[in-house]
């Protein structure tokens, strides 16, 4: 991934767009990284795999005896009612 100002980024908007279609592009703001540019496509490859990374946490956690927040609502309602 190559590192450009943003000062650069600003004045040439058109050409680092472009390249952030085949490979991120890294912002620097004084020295610092502070943005990526990346292309819709390889955001939206990135969200599926966060979605599919935090179902398979689930499923695990699931397996594991966590029962779930409607669940969990559901037997302290029923605890709640065998009190009262």
């Amino acid at each position: 991934m190559i590192a450009i100002p943003s000062t650069e980024v600003k004045t040439h908007f058109g050409k680092y767009l472009n390249k952030a279609l085949v490979s991120p592009i890294m912002v620097t703001k004084t020295g610092q990284e502070v943005v990526v540019m990346l292309s819709k496509e390889e955001y939206d490859r990135l969200e599926a795999l966060e979605d599919s990374y935090w179902l398979m946490k689930a499923q695990l956690a699931e397996k594991s005896g966590y029962m779930g927040t409607s669940e969990g609502k559901k037997l302290i309602d029923a605890l709640s009612d065998v009190k009262s």
